[in-house]
Parts: C-alpha cells; sequence; structure tokens
C-alpha cells in the first residue's frame, strides 16, 4: 500500500477525533488519540490490503497503523500530534513531518 493512499484514508478521519481516555504506556499522543488513529487508519487501509479472508485484513491494517502510530510518537511532539489530530487546516510541513515518519512501515504481507 502506498503511503499516499494510506494518508488519504487516515488524516481525514484522524483530523475528526474527539479526545478520549487512554490507559497507555508514556506517550506523545493526546489521551484517546492513538486508539482513535489506529481504529480510523485501519479502516481506510483495510480497503488497500489483498488478502485471503477479513481476518487477514484486519490484522495487516492494524499492524501497519499501530506502526505509524509509533513513528509519529517518536518523531512528533505531543503539541504537534495534537494539531495533526484536531486541526483540519494544519500547517503542510507537519503534514510532511508526519508522513516522513511513517514512510518506513510497510507490512509485508504473505
Amino acid at each position: 500500500m502506498r503511503l499516499k493512499q494510506f494518508f488519504a484514508f487516515a488524516i481525514p478521519f484522524a483530523l475528526l477525533l474527539p479526545l478520549g481516555a487512554q490507559a497507555a504506556a508514556p506517550s506523545n499522543w493526546p489521551a484517546g488519540q492513538r486508539d482513535n488513529f489506529i481504529k480510523d487508519c485501519s479502516a481506510g487501509a483495510r480497503q488497500n490490503i489483498k488478502a485471503k479472508n477479513e481476518k487477514e485484513r484486519d490484522t495487516i491494517a492494524k499492524q501497519h497503523c499501530e506502526c505509524g502510530a509509533d513513528k509519529i510518537n517518536a518523531e512528533l511532539s505531543s503539541d504537534e500530534i495534537n494539531q495533526l489530530m484536531t486541526n483540519r487546516d494544519a500547517k503542510v510541513e507537519l503534514q510532511n513531518k508526519a508522513i516522513a515518519a511513517i514512510s518506513s512501515c510497510k507490512v509485508v504481507q504473505k
């Protein structure tokens, strides 16, 4: 799956996410945003994955999106992630920084 296609689905969903509770390890992700990002990213990513069945497609999509969330966490500050997730008009530079962060996330299909 191409990164551009991933973001075509993930960013519109991610920018509309509400804040929620999250009981995760220390993270740059605002409360609830990582889980919501993975959920909405997976919904979009599934559409671009060829798999033997739905369960495999869901697993591959989730792996890809978890990788993306981890890369974003490593490269962006909490404030940057919050801006990206809550602002429809997030700066292009910030969007490009997120895209660059997740560019190495490729799930190999068996």
